[in-house]
């Protein structure tokens, strides 16, 4: 399984409504994606977050499936529509099962 996390830091002032319609779109993607094993959308509980407070957890079957999904139209329509409007800075960190 290839796994990519991305985590986001939001716009101070964020109405909590904005961030769920960011979350449930988010979430709503993994039924059109293919080859995603999981999609998971939530809040990062982390001690240490370093102000990055949402958190997308997400499994593929490989990194292929991977790099089509975050070029899917659908996942661009809601980075462009639902994130960017509320997300100030993010960072994302990928990594395989297996050593390549």
């Amino acid at each position: 399984m290839f796994h990519c996390t991305i985590l986001f830091a939001l716009k101070p002032g964020i109405a909590l409504d904005r961030v769920r319609g960011a979350r449930h779109a988010l979430a709503a993607l993994v039924e059109t994606m293919p080859g995603v094993e999981h999609f998971t959308v939530t809040h990062n509980v982390a001690n240490e977050r370093g102000g990055y407070t949402l958190a997308l957890f997400s499994g593929f079957a490989n990194r292929k499936a991977c790099e089509i999904c975050l070029r899917h139209p659908e996942f661009v329509r809601v980075w462009r529509e639902q994130l960017e409007p509320v997300v100030e800075r993010h960072v994302m960190a990928q990594g395989d099962d297996h050593d390549e």
